[in-house]
């Protein structure tokens, strides 16, 4: 019932093409929330992702190996699919663009892949997306469930369950637009069983 009247009255900005709603865009002193009712990887059928699942790995490979220059890789959902190699400097354009190749066994048969990534620029590069990810302070907050590097949108996301502006000040005042919450007011804390 709460979500329903903010919904109403704060008037959240729906993206086109994406399952997000943006609850509370950025500002100078504040990170974004957005609020994500089901990913759009769970509304597609898996059928001809496994040669994308493989040249992703590679892409992931060449990130690791120039994290100055690239930013991670990820498999784009909407439409067709398509491997997204961001890069941050001009070398990273040179070297997130050659067609990654390989080839699988799959059902006694083997399977060769070429696949042109398309290539983005982007602004934080693979080795500050990690830098802040796994930095000291970011899993401190006692609202945080989690986090991880949202390569899409080129950002490191803290989930929460909790809707928090102090959280939203702190983490604008610490890393600038590099963090952004994603509210679940669903979401639980993961424990080991």
């Amino acid at each position: 019932m709460v979500l329903l009247i903010y919904a109403v009255t704060a008037a959240p900005l729906f993206l086109p093409g994406e399952l997000r709603v943006v609850v509370q865009p950025a500002t100078n002193d504040a990170a974004e929330v957005y609020y994500e009712p089901v990913s759009p990887v769970m509304l597609r059928s898996y059928e001809g992702i496994e040669p994308f699942n493989r040249a992703q790995l590679l892409a992931e490979q060449r990130a690791e190996a120039y994290p100055d220059d690239l930013a991670p890789p990820y498999i784009a959902h909407g439409g067709p699919y398509r491997l997204v190699a961001p890069y941050v400097t001009a070398r990273g354009r040179a070297l997130a663009a050659p067609v990654l190749s390989g080839a699988y066994w799959s059902e006694g048969k083997q399977v060769r892949y070429d696949i042109v990534p398309e290539v983005r620029r982007v602004a934080n590069t693979h080795a500050t997306l990690s830098r802040v990810l796994h930095s000291d302070e970011l899993l401190d907050e006692p609202a945080a469930l989690g986090a991880g590097i949202d390569e899409e949108t080129n950002r490191v996301v803290i989930e929460t369950n909790t809707f928090n502006q102090d959280l939203r000040h702190k983490l604008a005042k610490r890393y600038g637009g590099i963090v952004v919450v994603k509210w679940d007011p669903l979401g639980q804390r993961m424990t080991l069983l």
